[in-house]
């Protein structure tokens, strides 16, 4: 049962997103979402959840912006994500896991971690045309994303219909607790 963890943006967000998707014919197995650790070193034993807990009700909530929508190659849009505090909560929870250098290179962790929501990604060939048709829609319409505030983050699960879903949610400590 692979498992991740990510930051869900707020409602209207991802109402955007799954418009774009839905007009593009496009279909994710997750909602959209920006992943703060992959799943490498998740395994079915929970007893890493604890250490994440414990690094969350540490870590200040903080705030995010969506930048503008990118490529990762003619495959992958994607908007970026403007935040220096993500990359810290990554390496917080790399440090945590541990998970193998070889399973950190396969799931694009530590020096290689790219904070981005997946807007459409391609498994198959896609036309480049097309692909190009979509990247300029999303840059005229999913360019303008309000600041937010991460106040939690979430464990995604995949499920039986192998699609995954946040099943814990974890709070960050509130900006103005200090402890």
């Amino acid at each position: 049962m692979p498992f991740f963890i990510a930051v869900l943006p707020p409602h209207q967000i991802i109402e955007r997103i799954h418009s774009f998707r839905k007009k593009w014919d496009y279909h994710e197995p997750s909602p959209p979402h920006i992943t703060v650790k992959a799943q490498s070193g998740l395994t079915a034993t929970d007893d890493w959840v604890e250490k994440i807990e414990r690094i969350c009700r540490n870590f200040p909530a903080f705030e995010l912006k969506l930048g503008a929508p990118a490529t990762f190659g003619s495959n992958v849009l994607f908007s970026s994500v403007l935040s220096k505090e993500i990359i810290s909560l990554h390496l917080l929870l790399i440090d945590a896991i541990k998970p193998s250098l070889q399973e950190q290179k396969m799931y694009y962790e530590v020096t290689d971690f790219i904070p981005h929501l997946t807007i459409t990604q391609q498994h198959d060939p896609i036309d480049p045309i097309q692909f190009n048709k979509i990247k300029l829609d999303a840059e005229q319409t999913l360019d303008e994303f309000e600041p937010f505030l991460v106040q939690s983050i979430h464990i995604f699960s995949m499920n039986a219909s192998k699609t995954y879903t946040p099943v814990l949610e974890l709070p960050l400590r509130p900006v103005n607790k200090l402890y």
